[in-house]
């Protein structure tokens, strides 16, 4: 008997578990078309009354709806809910909109060919929202956003839900937490956490919600600690309770502590990153300078060839290749940039500037004159304004810290930079060509007498040298416009590098540019940028009243005589 009593109650058991979950179920399917019938009657108490049961129930199945309704997309049509899309007009200037349902997600409503829907306006009747409806529905956007695809919504509500939440937002927040796969937004929910636990009337939750603050390392929360210690308009304190009091001093210590690091290390990268570029202008300048001592005004301009190039090369990709591989143009472009900026710097250096040589003022008011020639014919051609489109690999950067972001074109301008200095080198110290460039800037005259073509060597360094200059123009493209005149603002500071660092030489490019690129922006804090210029300005003529060679002085016969 016992074996058919179990299996007697064991049926009871599964038969009263179906009733229940189809009760609650019928329950359920009753609600939705209850809240789903007073938005549709179009009655404003009605869809208030609706808005306020369906944020009290954290659907996530109600967004596509409730977003629609909040923007003024959601209308009827035959009876039926359904959200508009971007608005057309035909010649009539009737507006037509293509349809979309609006629950439980925002999928396009197709017609009889399979096609998407379009119809007129003039059939839908708009369902209407006040100010005070769409107030109810923002808070719960705000919390279903926690759990949105695009991680630019999840990382906003995250910081509102923070910032404006209360302590009915801790169990979403945990939730999303727990479904989150994204580790910065991850932290900005535990930092927005950490914000709503402090106001938990629990004290044993909020000395460990200042912990958590702490262990985040989100300086953005300080003005916040410091509200819940200092004395408001009242003249009471938010926290009563001393442990927390002291946990949240701590805190604040430390990210204070942190902030000032963090300064110190964005500074630094900036100026690394701003001397990278001074290094990849100056390579070019240094190696003409260094072999041939012509002061080359136009060198500027060659870094423009470069960046007009790659304009040029992305437009032709932009017409011949797939669109998923337009940001192919910024790698085929590299080449094209070094060898049209070098072959005019050759052609130049062949028809113009080879006559001049060992006469340095002539030089400079020729190369000043190429200078002005290529940027009007740049600005005839281009216009004054062009733009190179930024690589999708190369957007956005990489977050050291929540106020501390990297960005990835300037973290690809400091590498390539550094395989630029590991190419030139090996060029200058591993193939007969360096030897013989060297030898020629030591001694000239020795160099000669031993065969070594100097004005077939004076040629390929000037071929080099602005073919360089292209390639930082190339590389300039990620973080500016491309203008005619973009060769201007860096080429004194260009002159500044290989002068501070020794004619010709690399290591001394190298050490000045990034000595130069720090300073300016160690100094622009405590003075603006121009003054900083000035005063940096001030301190290398002072330095090279000192050292007038430079760091890294030429050696050759002509300097021991």
């Amino acid at each position: 008997m016992k074996p058919k009593r179990h299996k007697f109650l064991r049926a009871i058991c599964i038969i009263t578990f179906a009733l229940i979950s189809g009760a609650q179920s019928i329950h359920a399917q009753s609600d939705h078309l209850l809240q789903l019938g007073r938005i549709v009657s179009g009655n404003r108490d009605s869809i208030t009354t609706a808005v306020k049961a369906i944020a009290d129930q954290n659907d996530l199945a109600y967004y596509a709806l409730m977003t629609a309704l909040f923007n003024g997309e959601l209308y009827l049509k035959n009876g039926e809910l359904v959200v508009i899309g971007d608005l057309q007009e035909d010649d009539y200037g009737d507006s037509f909109a293509p349809l979309y349902t609006a629950y439980p997600q925002r999928q396009p409503i197709l017609n009889a060919d399979g096609n998407p829907l379009i119809a007129p306006l003039i059939d839908f009747e708009e369902i209407d929202s006040n100010r005070r409806i769409r107030a109810l529905i923002q808070p719960y956007l705000t919390r279903m956003e926690i759990f949105h695809p695009d991680p630019i919504k999840r990382r906003i509500a995250a910081e509102t839900l923070g910032n404006r939440g209360d302590v009915t937002a801790i169990a979403t927040l945990r939730n999303a937490l727990k479904k989150e796969p994204d580790s910065n937004i991850q932290n900005l929910i535990h930092v927005a956490l950490g914000k709503l636990e402090l106001t938990s009337p629990n004290p044993d939750i909020r000395l460990n919600a200042a912990k958590t603050l702490k262990e985040r390392n989100n300086t953005f929360v300080l003005s916040f600690l410091r509200a819940r210690i200092e004395p408001d308009a009242n003249g009471a304190i938010p926290e009563s309770n001393p442990a927390v009091q002291s946990e949240i001093r701590k805190t604040i210590q430390w990210l204070e502590t942190f902030e000032q690091i963090m300064v110190v290390i964005q500074t630094t990268f900036v100026g690394i990153s701003l001397g990278s570029i001074l290094i990849l202008i100056a390579l070019g300048l240094a190696v003409i300078y260094g072999q041939i001592g012509i002061i080359n005004m136009a060198h500027g301009e060659f870094m423009m060839v470069g960046a007009y190039f790659t304009f040029i090369v992305q437009n032709i990709c932009l017409i011949v290749l797939p669109a998923a591989y337009i940001d192919l143009f910024f790698l085929l472009s590299l080449p094209i940039a070094f060898f049209a900026a070098g072959s005019m710097g050759l052609l130049i250096e062949t028809a113009v500037i080879r006559h001049l040589y060992n006469r340095p003022l002539e030089s400079l008011l020729a190369t000043w004159g190429i200078s002005l020639i290529l940027i009007q014919l740049a600005r005839t051609i281009f216009g004054d304004l062009t733009a190179v489109k930024l690589p999708q690999i190369l957007s956005g950067g990489f977050e050291l810290a929540p106020q501390v972001i990297l960005p990835y074109n300037r973290l690809f301008i400091i590498g390539f930079t550094c395989l630029i200095l590991i190419a030139l080198i090996a060029f200058f110290f591993k193939t007969r060509f360096g030897l013989c460039l060297r030898a020629v800037t030591q001694n000239r005259d020795m160099s000669a007498c031993m065969g070594i073509p100097t004005r077939r060597v004076d040629a390929i360094a000037f071929f080099v040298g602005t073919g360089i200059a292209g390639i930082a123009g190339w590389a300039m493209t990620l973080i500016g416009n491309v203008v005619p005149n973009m060769g201007q603002t860096y080429i004194v500071d260009a002159f500044l590098v290989v002068v501070v660092g020794g004619v010709g030489k690399i290591l001394g490019a190298v050490v000045a540019g990034l000595g130069i690129g720090i300073s300016n922006k160690v100094i622009e804090p405590f003075a603006e940028a121009v003054y900083a210029k000035v005063l940096i300005l001030g301190l290398i003529i002072l330095f090279l009243q000192l050292r007038p060679t430079g760091i890294f002085p030429a050696k050759g016969r002509h300097e021991d005589e």
